[in-house]
């Protein structure tokens, strides 16, 4: 295909700074001007209004299960055996896998979200949010940095107490789930995997897979009160129960999701909060009542997840063009939450937005299996930050922060901030208020 099949949008790098800083003005103009997109770089068809993301995402139409062997279709037949561990496991994730396969997964694998399952780490994550405060505002005093000490952190705590992981090993479980994000972030957008970061993340897999599997070995013998237990088949591998290195495949998958996406969801709500005082004024008055729409908009108006793959299982006439059966089609979540077709004034963070729901997690079957709990997690998080330190500034560049220099997943790196010196734990606050120091 070229550039024939467009006519309103010069082609652009989705892997170039420029993009990173323009994102919102392109997705603007492809709505506009060429909402069915043929992307040159990619090789792939740019869908970016709501009404066609939200339809076309139901149904058979599109599918994952390509989506893999099609990467690895451009890797040097030579070169495919030093992936081969890593595909080994990505491939088996429900995400990459179409029906009957995905409900098979997604069925056992919802016993992890069931809603008694999220009220039962509720307590748990107001817990960790005022230990890890805690600590953080003893080590630091006024000021530290959000993302580092709570947003990145916190999930990965959240993780390690549902799966029973003890909290030494943390630091570790943080490591995989950072390589793994490294390797899927490089995965989606590059044309042939990056070797470097391929290699860091085999070694992670590896780790990862010795230890759940020595983990899951002990909750059989030994069922724990956690969910990794839960999650182990009473029959594996009979009547489609899932067996343990199938259950063990799809944890790691769990914690790829379920650490990331909560951190970067955390990161740019509290941003658009502080860009909105007003806002986060009213949130810090009634959380009870407006933190879930101010999540909610973050998601939307901010997503952590910008867009999501599929290849066409059949032809799709679209725009008057023909997606052929095979092609590659990003559907831009981040696009179709700013349509003005959809949304009223859709680039403010407002708490009383009504009307259509943003598609941020995606939609059909391959929604997002964690959406629910996630936004528990952050809503969570945010009411135990405000309640702990309600006097929560920024101090960077609210025009200009430092996102995170991928097209796929969007967050901000770094969020230095203050609070108040009667915010401190007692002992710090006191030798704070007189002046005196260490």
């Amino acid at each position: 295909m070229s550039t024939e099949y467009n006519s309103g949008v010069a082609q652009f790098s989705v892997n170039a700074p420029e993009f990173e800083e323009d994102r919102y003005r392109i997705y603007r103009e492809l709505r506009e001007n060429e909402p069915l997109f043929w992307h040159e770089e990619t090789q792939s068809w740019f869908i970016t209004r709501y009404e066609d993301v939200s339809k076309l995402l139901v149904g058979e139409r599109f599918i994952t299960s390509r989506l893999v062997p099609a990467k690895m279709d451009l890797v040097p037949e030579a070169e495919r055996a030093e992936f081969s561990d890593i595909i080994d496991i990505i491939s088996t994730w429900m995400v990459y896998n179409d029906r009957p396969r995905h409900a098979q997964l997604r069925g056992h694998m919802n016993r992890a979200f069931l809603s008694a399952e999220i009220a039962l780490i509720q307590p748990e994550i107001a817990k960790i949010v005022s230990e890890q405060l805690d600590d953080v505002l003893l080590r630091n005093g006024t000021e530290f940095e959000f993302v580092a000490e709570v947003a990145h952190p916190i999930p990965a705590l959240v993780l390690c107490k549902m799966l029973g992981i003890p909290g030494d090993e943390v630091k570790r479980f943080i490591r995989w789930s950072d390589d793994i994000a490294d390797f899927m972030q490089d995965f989606v957008v590059s044309p042939v995997p990056d070797r470097e970061i391929s290699d860091r993340t085999r070694q992670s897999m590896r780790e990862i897979v010795s230890y759940l599997t020595d983990a899951i070995a002990e909750r059989r013998a030994t069922p724990r009160n956690d969910l990794l237990s839960r999650l182990i088949s009473e029959q594996p591998g009979e009547g489609g129960q899932l067996l343990d290195s199938e259950v063990m495949t799809q944890v790691i998958h769990l914690i790829f999701g379920g650490h990331k996406i909560p951190q970067f969801l955390l990161s740019n709500c509290l941003h658009l909060l502080f860009r909105t005082p007003d806002a986060l004024d009213a949130v810090r008055r009634v959380p009870e009542k407006l933190l879930t729409p101010a999540v909610e908009e973050a998601i939307r108006l901010e997503g952590p997840t910008q867009f999501i793959t599929r290849h066409a299982a059949e032809d799709v006439e679209l725009h008057g063009k023909t997606i052929k059966k095979g092609d590659s089609v990003y559907f831009y979540l981040g696009a179709a939450g700013r349509d003005p077709d959809a949304f009223d004034a859709p680039e403010a963070f407002r708490l009383d937005r009504s009307g259509r729901r943003h598609l941020g997690f995606g939609g059909g079957y391959h929604a997002c299996i964690a959406a629910a709990f996630s936004r528990v997690e952050v809503e969570e998080v945010l009411r135990g930050v405000l309640a702990r330190v309600p006097d929560i500034r920024p101090r960077y560049d609210l025009d200009g922060p430092r996102w995170t220099s991928n097209p796929t997943f969007h967050g901000i790196l770094d969020m230095p901030v203050s609070v108040a010196a009667s915010d401190v734990l007692p002992e710090t606050g006191a030798a704070l208020a007189t002046g005196a120091s260490e």
